[in-house]
């Protein structure tokens, strides 16, 4: 195996690891709630504790990625990783679980700041392939989150979750003890304060940011709140399994969008998505059956799955030239949503019930659709269609 594969390799392996991690909180949820005699309100601060530090990391990290180690770097985020699994591991109160998450959160911002520029660096020519396979790995590690939480739980405490998963990351920071990355391959440039302005006023970018604010507010809800939802129809244990049921349907559906991008607009393919994801939000989450909330469950998955990797994409292809800040301004702006909306389920939760929090999905959905609009009206012409990109 070549350098570069090994590389390719120790990057797929920390992004399953990211995967299955972030998919546990949801699973846990109602764990959380027994364990610590918390209300639905605090267990909305799961999702931000979780995506604040990454948020902020991944920003100014991505910000100078061009003038910084990018091994060292990489190092320390699956150190700190792996020093935040063992705090998630021994958590004994509520506040220990939030900064473990926290914590867990500013590792994951530092890698995911290099991981995809880096893995375009590496592949060149072939960044939609490659692309492609890194959203599915991190599928894959997604759908087993959840099936890994109802092992654990059916075994003994939660917490040996968090400690199983130390073992994941270790082949990851074996890889990066050994390997050397060449000079020549790591090409980004330092962004300046103004030319960091001139970025985020692009229309594109903006219209980016906006779209994946709101499209990650619509999975964190579902990964946060989808099985504690499903546990007013189903047991624990099967909600997991749904929510391992929606995950695994992002598999096929970012294999098919990475070949429909070279045929569709991005935009033209991001809005149907979201208009044709509103009839099945209704079936899921207004008096669903079992059957009805599964089937809806699994056809939203195939949808969503859409979302981040085609407009992400839209917004590098707009200015290729600064992949590493757009990187990091399209990851900021997905966590964003991620750790707000699912606070704004549990607030209304806690006041009305969690099949009214719910429905906030319903309007976040359709400001998906408008915003992508209005962005499609605003770069007029330029926008080319997104060559296989994932």
């Amino acid at each position: 195996m070549d350098r570069r594969k090994k590389w390719t390799l120790a990057i797929f392996l920390f992004v399953l690891g990211d995967g299955i991690a972030v998919q546990t909180r949801g699973a846990l949820l109602s764990t959380f709630e027994q364990s610590f005699a918390v209300s639905e309100s605090l267990l909305g601060l799961v999702a931000p504790a979780g995506t604040i530090g990454l948020v902020l990391t991944v920003l100014i990290v991505g910000m100078f990625s061009g003038s910084l180690d990018v091994k060292r770097f990489l190092a320390v985020g699956v150190g700190v990783t792996i020093a935040s699994l063992l705090l998630l591991g021994t958590s004994v109160s509520y506040l220990t679980l939030l900064v473990g998450f926290l914590v867990q959160g500013v590792a994951f911002g530092v890698f995911r700041a290099f991981d995809r520029p880096l893995l375009g660096h590496l592949y060149p020519d072939q960044r939609g392939r490659i692309f492609n396979l890194y959203a599915v790995l991190w599928a894959l590690g997604a759908t087993a989150g959840p099936l890994l939480v109802n092992v654990v739980l059916s075994l003994g405490d939660w917490r040996l979750t968090y400690l199983v998963l130390i073992v994941v990351f270790l082949p990851t920071a074996f890889l990066l003890r050994r390997l050397e990355l060449p000079a020549e391959t790591w090409t980004e440039q330092r962004l300046t304060l103004a030319e960091l302005r001139s970025v985020l006023r692009k229309p594109s970018v903006v219209g980016m940011v906006c779209a994946l604010v709101l499209t990650g507010g619509i999975e964190g809800t579902l990964f946060t709140w989808l099985p504690f939802y499903a546990t007013q129809f189903v047991p624990q244990s099967t909600a997991n399994l749904l929510l391992s049921g929606f995950l695994v349907m992002y598999i096929p559906g970012r294999l098919v969008y990475s070949r429909l991008v070279s045929h569709v607009r991005s935009l033209t393919l991001i809005a149907t998505l979201a208009v044709t994801s509103l009839p099945l939000l209704f079936v899921a989450f207004v008096s669903p059956s079992p059957i009805e909330l599964s089937v809806a469950v699994l056809g939203l998955g195939l949808l969503v799955s859409g979302f981040y990797p085609t407009m992400s994409a839209f917004g590098v292809d707009a200015l290729p030239e600064r992949s590493g800040p757009v990187n990091a301004v399209a990851v900021a702006a997905n966590y964003v949503g991620l750790s707000v909306l699912p606070v704004v389920v549990g607030t209304l939760s806690g006041q009305f019930g969690i099949s009214t929090g719910v429905r906030v999905l319903f309007p976040a959905m359709a400001g998906v659709a408008l915003v992508v609009v209005v962005t499609r009206f605003r770069v007029g012409g330029i926008e080319t269609r997104t060559p296989e990109r994932s």
